[in-house]
């Protein structure tokens, strides 16, 4: 009788142990396995990266599960492979390629897989132009999109980036290495060396012309502190999952000038905190982020003028330094939204702020996410938060269903 019962016990364990082997799986945790330089992941035959499935940065796959990976050109391991290859799971991380298991942290390419910036014919608001950056993927018309955004080729502003928060964007990879700006413009800026336009001795160059003050220019851009005109990223590189989508970040198309202090405080918390809320709702939600109006400072008479970095003659401005930014975020599976809003400029007061900056009413107090920061501090950049639906009556950059619940 008691031989019966171990037999009947060991029967449903070998069931388990069946079952179990069958739906291992292979792991790539995006923090550790990606090897330098690390190919493009891509779920075989689309125009989908192949992202974690959820906030811990591990991507899952079964046992014989493929997974397609892209280098620009080369290979460095497996030496000979170019292009596109597919990969086999076999167990743990361990991958199968042309007969041969390899750990997925020997995957790499010879340089990182080449992001461009292209027109996509449509036009947006302002008659703005239309653009995509990510990936072109072998000879194939497959493009992996990174993000869209509308850019004017008259004043070289763009008005707005559009990506999207999934609860894997909390996972990114850290540390990766940030890349050197471009100096060539892809056909954009017309032709000029944006990174140059961007150094604080042009800066001040450019704003003793057009304050007509080269004293009250050099007290506005300071020569070693924070208080100067940043490359303000957009989309930031962290609100991507892998270094390859980092680095597409890195184009002038992405920023526009934004003092560092604001750049690097409140607007790198409100940054970090609405990536961190999608993840911990489990939502997806769309993202725009973008700039509203003119900076203006004031010349030796008070007098304010619009602020730009290229403004070589009295008709040309170009690269606009925004009076706003901002970042919408809309929910469309519960038609809720919220967008945040950071004032880009350090020099004025409170009663300026309240009197010219707040274009919709204010409910920075009904958020109830964790939001590091000071917002009221004006040299950290004064930031609030308003509902889409009040904020898209006064900038009409994106057309949308109207949107009337809180993300709160």
């Amino acid at each position: 009788m008691r031989h019966n019962k171990l037999a009947i016990i060991a029967v449903p364990l070998l069931f388990l142990w069946l079952i179990d082997a069958a739906s291992a799986q292979c792991t790539i945790n995006v923090n550790g396995d990606l090897g330098e330089p690390q190919p493009l992941l891509i779920r075989p035959g689309t125009t989908q990266f192949f992202d974690p499935q959820g906030s811990d940065g591990i991507i899952r796959l079964n046992n014989n599960q493929q997974l397609e990976l892209f280098c620009s050109g080369n290979f460095a391991n497996p030496a000979g492979a170019s292009g596109s290859i597919t990969v086999t799971c076999t167990s743990g991380n361990q991958f199968l390629f042309s007969g041969a298991s390899f750990p997925f942290s020997s995957f790499v390419c010879t340089a990182y897989p080449t992001h461009i910036a292209r027109r996509t014919g449509a036009r947006c608001f302002n008659n703005g132009v239309d653009v995509e950056i990510g990936f072109e993927v072998g000879s194939s018309a497959r493009f992996l999109q990174v993000m869209t955004l509308c850019h004017d080729d008259v004043t070289e502003e763009t008005y707005f980036v559009r990506h999207k928060f999934t609860p894997a964007n909390a996972a990114y990879q850290i540390g990766f290495p940030r890349p050197n700006w471009p100096t060539n413009p892809g056909g954009f800026f017309g032709g000029k060396n944006v990174d140059t336009i961007y150094t604080r001795n042009n800066q001040r160059q450019t704003i003793a012309s057009i304050l007509n003050s080269q004293e009250r220019a050099d007290f506005y851009i300071h020569p070693t502190n924070d208080w100067f005109l940043a490359r303000g990223h957009l989309a930031a590189k962290t609100d991507f999952i892998f270094g390859s989508q980092h680095r597409a970040t890195f184009n002038f198309l992405n920023v526009a000038p934004q003092w560092q202090r604001f750049n690097a405080l409140n607007w790198e918390a409100i940054e970090d905190s609405t990536r961190t809320m999608a993840a911990t709702r489990n939502i997806e939600v769309d993202v725009y982020t973008g700039t509203f109006g003119r900076m203006r400072l004031a010349d030796a008479s008070s007098v304010l003028h619009d602020i730009f970095l290229h403004a070589p003659n009295q008709s040309t401005r170009q690269i606009p330094a925004p009076m706003l930014y901002y970042k919408m975020l809309v929910n469309h599976a519960t038609n809720s939204g919220i967008v945040m809003i950071g004032v880009n400029n350090l020099y004025l007061t409170l009663d300026e702020i309240q009197r010219d900056y707040i274009i919709c009413p204010d409910i920075s107090n009904l958020i109830t996410w964790h939001l590091n920061w000071q917002r009221t501090t004006i040299d950290r950049g004064y930031s609030y938060a308003c509902s889409v639906f009040d904020f898209t009556r006064i900038v009409q950059h994106v057309s949308l269903p109207q949107i009337t619940g809180l993300l709160i």
